[in-house]
């Protein structure tokens, strides 16, 4: 325990490491939401243990021997035709104890493939694609920890790439008071393979937190996640900006920069849980990072809320969530969760 905590404290102060502004990273997808209950809470949810096999792609700290032959279908539809998701399976090995695969994928659609005049040639396709597996361990009854290994592949017309990430993360649960907390540090790997030679890229490293609270005598669980905490401005400055002049007044008017407030906030993600039953709830979310980025001026919009439900028919866990990025489109993304052995003792 202590080794990992030294671990997340250099990650976390390290001054070579940055945030994942787009465009600077290799497998950028692995930033993606692909399971329904965090996209609808916000994006990021870590920040509970309660045997969502879903939850451990991003927590491996929540890996629990509950999940033993837990199957969990995700797929989300994007704008564009654009598909992602992932596939997760949980076994309990003799001797190890319970582990998890996984494969998250991105799926980008067919191109037309043309010549600099324009002469069609044909149609080319693009993915990205994570398989992997997560074991986590309980040192006690209130503390826990994980890791995950990731294999990446992802290939772009005749270009294609092959990385390899390892997540690691540590979990406080308490079940008196119903609050946990969470810490995560993920994506550190390798780019083996660039998409052109001797160009290598970074992986989007990043460091996480959040916390968790059920309230005791009413059915809501509150949440707040901190994302990006290797890097303080999560803002866009453009470059090579320069101060203007008012044409009326002739004053001189400076280059906008992000207050600390909103530089502190652009870390954070709300979320809350409405469970009236163990069957059903209802989740609401808030990015502020992302309702600033994609916000346009003109038209507040509800970019960067997202809401979900989720319930319980018989075997089955279904998850619904829509995320509303920006007013050109929102993200609806299904969850489906069951148990091969409870399938199995029913049919004998």
């Amino acid at each position: 325990m202590k080794e990992l905590i030294l671990v997340l404290l250099v990650l976390f102060f390290g001054n070579n490491a940055k945030a994942q502004i787009g465009g600077e990273h290799a497998f950028q997808f692995l930033d993606l939401d692909f399971n329904a209950r965090s996209a609808a809470l916000g994006g990021d949810f870590i920040g509970v243990k309660d045997d969502d096999i879903n939850l451990t792609v991003n927590n491996p700290a929540s890996i629990s021997d509950k999940m033993n032959q837990d199957v969990a279908l995700n797929h989300a539809f994007y704008p564009s035709g654009i598909n992602f998701g992932q596939i997760v399976v949980g076994q309990t090995i003799k001797g190890l104890g319970q582990v998890v695969g996984h494969l998250r994928y991105v799926s980008y659609g067919s191109f037309d493939r043309t010549d600099v005049t324009g002469q069609e040639l044909g149609t080319f396709t693009a993915g990205d694609y994570a398989l992997g597996m997560g074991y986590g361990k309980e040192l006690n009854e209130r503390f826990s920890m994980g890791a995950n290994l990731n294999l990446l592949f992802s290939h772009y017309e005749s270009y294609s790439a092959i990385g390899a990430t390892v997540d690691f993360s540590a979990m406080y649960h308490n079940r008196d008071n119903n609050l946990t907390a969470t810490i995560l540090a993920r994506n550190i790997g390798y780019q083996f393979k660039a998409y052109t030679k001797n160009n290598k890229e970074p992986l989007p490293l990043e460091i996480l937190a959040g916390v968790s609270y059920k309230l005791p005598h009413a059915p809501f669980r509150l949440s707040i996640m901190g994302h990006d905490l290797t890097d303080w401005d999560l803002s866009y400055n453009v470059p090579g900006a320069l101060p203007t002049i008012d044409q009326l007044t002739q004053d001189t008017i400076p280059v906008p920069k992000a207050s600390f407030i909103e530089k502190t906030f652009r870390h954070l993600t709300i979320g809350a849980e409405i469970i009236p039953t163990d069957n059903f709830s209802i989740r609401l979310g808030y990015n502020f990072d992302r309702r600033k980025t994609f916000g346009i001026p003109d038209r507040i919009g509800i970019h960067g809320f997202s809401t979900g439900v989720g319930f319980k028919v018989k075997k089955l866990d279904f998850n619904y969530s829509v995320s509303f990025y920006s007013a050109a489109g929102a993200v609806n993304l299904l969850s489906i969760t069951s148990n091969f052995a409870e399938w199995r003792r029913k049919a004998n």
